[in-house]
């Protein structure tokens, strides 16, 4: 048993010579240099990992090709590069100009302590004062483009009169009749005119309606013709419109000298 098994292992390592032989003979120059970089490069990928300690993240990769956490990676690599290749440079100096100008709108806000008005500017939000004051100003940019020249003249020309009027009346003394009004405000003397002019305008109605009755009654008066004696006397006195005239008079004279005894005492 042993003499075959000697045997068997002669034939076996001759059988392994005669192959490393027969590559030796089908390998040029080129394919073993090639396998000599290709060695040395595998060698220095090691001793690389080996520095990096790359050994630690392999429970991390495995992990993330259990969950395609990788195979996402790689898709988004490839639309990044997809991306990339589809941007032209004028595209590229306007995403340049637009982030340069965000970070100079970002670097003015901070400079200028907008963020204080953030508070302001929510509660603004929340109350709807923000949306009034965009339909105001919507609202003035539509009257300014509503008015013509000539509208534009002539609020100017009443603005204008307007501030003459007030120099004028600056000028003519309305510092003292300010002084004037505020002395009649401490004395009570304006919230007696205030209580007195409704009765004083109806007192006014008054007398202009008695005034119209004494000329309506002189014209009607006059157009009447004027009889003599006393028959005719007799008859205005039987009148008795005559007569309630002469007790109207009579009740005003005796009022008017009620109020003038009044007076005197």
């Amino acid at each position: 048993m042993k003499t075959e098994s000697n045997e068997e292992g002669v034939v076996v390592q001759h059988e392994v010579q005669r192959v490393i032989a027969a590559a030796k003979d089908a390998m040029t120059d080129e394919m073993v240099g090639r396998l000599a970089g290709s060695a040395a490069e595998a060698l220095d990928l090691v001793d690389q990992v080996g520095r990096a300690n790359l050994a630690k993240a392999i429970p991390k990769l495995a992990e993330m090709v259990n969950n395609g956490d990788l195979e996402r990676l790689s898709q988004l690599a490839r639309v990044y590069h997809a991306s990339q290749d589809a941007l032209t440079d004028e595209m590229v100096g306007r995403l340049s100009s637009a982030m340069g100008e965000g970070l100079s709108l970002l670097d003015q806000v901070n400079r200028s302590g907008l963020e204080k008005a953030l508070p302001t500017i929510s509660r603004m939000v929340a109350d709807g004062d923000l949306e009034r004051l965009a339909q105001l100003a919507r609202v003035y940019s539509s009257a300014q483009d509503a008015l013509t020249d000539e509208m534009v003249g002539r609020l100017a020309e009443t603005v204008g009169e307007s501030l003459s009027l007030l120099d004028r009346f600056n000028r003519g003394g309305a510092g003292r009749l300010v002084e004037m009004l505020a002395q009649m405000q401490s004395t009570g003397a304006l919230e007696r005119i205030s209580n007195t002019l409704p009765n004083l305008l109806e007192r006014l109605d008054m007398v202009t309606g008695l005034f119209n009755c004494l000329e309506e009654a002189a014209t009607e008066s006059g157009k009447k013709p004027a009889a003599g004696g006393i028959g005719s006397l007799w008859r205005i006195m039987k009148d008795e419109e005559t007569v309630r005239s002469l007790q109207f008079l009579l009740s005003v004279s005796k009022k008017m000298q009620e109020k003038c005894a009044a007076k005197h005492t």
